[in-house]
């Protein structure tokens, strides 16, 4: 049994990042390696699995197709995006008549649409809606007419679950980190080009409605299956990792009992990651900067935090500040994230986002436009109010790069300009170029940090 991992191609050239819970473009020269199919190869073994990865390669569905007619295959599993669905779905249809009798697996933030899973259903044996909680046999299935009796499936029915905020312990099988590898594969807040990306937890305690992986169960992997897979990426010679939890430090205690033996073993490594401000304590922080994190990555949104809480966005401002605070001193970098263009949002609300962005000392900035995602309130809240019209739902993402919706005040474009007066802003100020000189720790840093800098002022028009 040999599985067929397939990023497909994008038309355009787009860097396209499609995940199980979101897909979205690069905002700037960084293209994620593909995580949700490094999880999955975790199911297989080394030699059972093999990866084209279009979108890292750059190659046209013509070329893709060559590559598949040598590959060695008894099923795939392919990625889809919504915001790129119609060349997606495309692409399925196309595998399916080149290969009528072989089964076809996809996963993709899409499917969190039901909608999508119909479409998707005369194609496909399956859709798979998260990474860790699969078995081998259900890829077994062989007859697309299985749909009809049950036995086509959408695995573990992850988006109707209502158990998705309590904590779910997780094994899984060692990753196969090696065959992930590709100079192409890059991380914006990384120190070094070569880098990998590791799981404690999958998905998200927090509901916040307009985010998608709220839809996700909160799934954990325990302390000791992490430390083994981090001496196996040691062992790699790997030194930079991503911890790719949405939200990281969660349950706390298994985080701690992590980063002190990641410390005591020296298992250690330059890393960044997600973290919501209200996971923050002094000592968790410690522990962070101790086991070598360099960089966070959170949440701010806005700079009316009391908006947000109708979307579910409760943030406590004195833990909020104290994390800012506690990070500047041990050195540890920010990364705020925000959105432009919530419903109702006016340009001075936004332009007071900006303005707080550039008044936080933060390190980086990422400007995202509140779209319209499958599971999100955004798109429900649309659809009611009627700024979107049936069948047109997709093709949207925080980039911005098909369409821009509405927010009911300021048009699409008015709301794209100011997110790119928002990074232009940010970025492109001598303050901000002479402050980040001095934050630079080595000369594959700088490499990194420039070939960023210059895509990002060239996607931002």
């Amino acid at each position: 049994m040999h599985a067929l991992f397939i990023n497909p191609p994008s038309m355009k050239g787009r860097k396209l990042i499609r995940n199980f819970d979101c897909a979205t473009e690069s905002k700037g020269n960084y293209l994620y390696q593909p995580y949700d199919f490094l999880l999955l190869s975790s199911h297989f073994s080394r030699e059972n699995f093999t990866l084209i990865d279009a979108i890292a390669k750059n190659i046209s569905q013509e070329k893709v197709l060559k590559k598949i007619e040598k590959k060695e295959k008894s099923f795939f599993i392919i990625a889809l995006a919504d915001t790129n669905w119609a060349e997606d779905f495309n692409f399925v249809k196309v595998i399916r008549s080149t290969y009528p009798d072989m089964p076809l697996f996809v996963f993709g933030d899409a499917f969190i649409d039901p909608k999508a899973v119909e479409q998707i259903r005369p194609y496909s044996n399956g859709v798979l809606s998260n990474p860790l909680e699969i078995s081998i046999e259900q890829f077994l299935i062989s007859d697309i007419n299985h749909w009809e009796d049950g036995k086509g499936f959408v695995s573990e029915n992850t988006y109707t679950r209502t158990d998705l905020k309590k904590p779910i312990p997780v094994k899984i099988k060692m990753p196969h980190h090696s065959n992930f590898l590709l100079k192409e594969y890059r991380w914006p807040f990384s120190t070094r080009f070569k880098y990998t990306t590791v799981f404690t937890a999958w998905g998200c305690p927090y509901s916040c409605s307009y985010c998608v992986v709220a839809k996700f169960p909160n799934i954990y992997r325990h302390y000791t299956d992490v430390i083994e897979e981090l001496e196996h990426i040691k062992a790699l010679g790997l030194k930079e990792i991503y911890m790719g939890d949405r939200s990281f430090g969660l349950p706390r205690e298994n985080t701690i009992s992590l980063l002190k033996e990641m410390i005591s073993r020296k298992v250690k490594f330059t890393w960044s990651t997600y973290f919501h401000p209200n996971q923050y304590d002094p000592e968790l922080l410690e522990l962070m900067k101790q086991s070598g994190c360099h960089t966070l990555i959170i949440g701010i949104e806005s700079h009316n935090f009391k908006s947000l809480k109708k979307y579910g966005r409760h943030m406590k401002e004195d833990r909020f500040y104290a994390l800012l605070s506690h990070a500047k001193k041990l050195g540890i970098d920010i990364c705020g994230d925000f959105m432009i263009g919530l419903p109702n949002e006016t340009k001075e609300d936004i332009l007071k986002t900006i303005s707080m962005s550039k008044g936080l000392n933060i390190d980086y900035a990422s400007f995202n436009i509140a779209a319209p995602l499958a599971g999100s309130s955004l798109r429900s809240e649309a659809q009611k109010d009627g700024r979107i019209k049936e069948g047109q739902e997709k093709h949207f993402d925080s980039f911005g790069y098909n369409k821009v919706l509405s927010n009911g005040v300021l048009t699409g474009d008015e709301i794209y300009q100011l997110r790119n007066l928002a990074v232009r802003s940010f970025y492109f100020n001598p303050k901000y170029l002479f402050k980040s000189f001095f934050r630079i720790k080595s000369f594959e840093h700088l490499l990194i940090q420039i070939q960023e800098m210059l895509q990002i002022l060239f996607k931002t028009k």
